[in-house]
């Protein structure tokens, strides 16, 4: 028995070389640390390498990537051919990449931050990172875009639980999953995490109209008007704007994590968001509030949306939705 793993690690590497040899446009991937050699860390190579080396070919042979050969859950391939499909082609600009390998606390692995080019997105908006999500055997199990990365470490290091670190890590994965939804237009995960008692808050900066003594300045004042919208309202005008917009990227910056003071199921995540489309963009501050009280399937009760500026400044941190906002839930 002792003999047997090493014999099937060496034929794992000498199917894996023919595969990748036999490739144009070879990208491979390396785990540097977090999981030791055998079985599992050879599959997690293997399979991302021949994705990514997939997604260079089609871009090569100008198809949709080939997984046929990759061990990879069909929402995971499907997630990856909606992702080509609104970006038209994606692809990994190193021929190496050097990673750690997670540990998730559900079960099985995780590497972040792998490198791609969405090249029908505008030039300056074409950068981006992939999350790739493995079963404990290595196969590929989900894929999202990343959030910007800067604050993960402190949002994580501020729990104060085991249950609180669980819900935290939880959250990375729902706010990245959350993101991808939109720049695939999938309108069925959307609809899944939000409650049908959702309450969904929108505002826009207008111009009033100049009074008597504002005549002379010859300026109007703005002013943040905000609109409530059903979950129904909001999905119906969500349907029509990815119908209309072949193009859309959504970026969240500047995360942060609130525990509800009352209810440790609950959690307010604030993000700075980025939303670029074929025919409109903008920035402003995300609010979402998401229920735990099923931890496989969190809810969202509460989004809101402010722009991040008005009358040329910075909207002020006491003026933008948080977790004390809201009173009580309608759960």
């Amino acid at each position: 028995m002792k003999l047997r793993t090493p014999l099937i690690i060496i034929f794992l590497i000498a199917v894996f070389s023919i595969k990748i040899q036999a490739q144009e446009g070879i990208t491979q991937l390396r785990i540097t640390a977090g999981i030791d050699e055998g079985i599992s860390k050879m599959q997690i190579e293997m399979n991302t390498s021949l994705l990514l080396t997939a997604m260079s070919v089609g871009i090569i042979d100008g198809s949709i990537p080939d997984t046929s050969g990759i061990d990879i859950s069909k929402e995971a391939a499907q997630t990856l051919f909606s992702m080509w499909q609104s970006t038209s082609e994606m692809i990994c600009p190193i021929s190496t990449v050097e990673r750690k390998c997670l540990h998730r606390l559900q079960g099985g692995y995780q590497v972040r931050d792998i490198p791609v080019s969405m090249l029908a997105a505008p030039e300056d908006d074409r950068d981006h990172n992939l999350v790739i999500n493995y079963t404990k055997d290595g196969k590929i199990d989900d894929i999202f875009v990343a959030i910007e990365n800067s604050r993960i470490d402190q949002i994580l290091l501020n729990n104060i639980s085991v249950e609180d670190f669980s819900r935290r890590m939880k959250i990375l994965d729902f706010v990245e999953q959350f993101r991808t939804a939109y720049n695939i237009k999938d309108l069925n995960h959307i609809k899944k995490v939000f409650s049908n008692n959702a309450l969904i808050i929108t505002g826009k900066v207008i111009v009033e109209k100049p009074n008597s003594d504002q005549v002379l300045q010859n300026i109007g004042k703005e002013k943040i008007v905000y609109q409530t919208q059903t979950k129904q309202e909001y999905v119906t005008k969500l349907e029509g704007i990815f119908a209309n917009n072949k193009y859309i990227n959504i970026e969240f910056e500047d995360i942060e994590v609130i525990t509800h003071p009352k209810y440790n199921e609950i959690y307010g995540v604030t993000l700075k968001q980025k939303w670029n489309t074929s025919n409109y963009s903008d920035v402003g501050y995300l609010f979402l509030m998401i229920d735990f009280k099923d931890d496989d399937n969190p809810l969202i009760h509460v989004r809101t949306w402010q722009p991040d500026k008005y009358n040329g400044k910075e909207l002020a941190r006491e003026e933008r939705f948080h977790i004390g906002s809201f009173g009580k839930l309608n759960r």
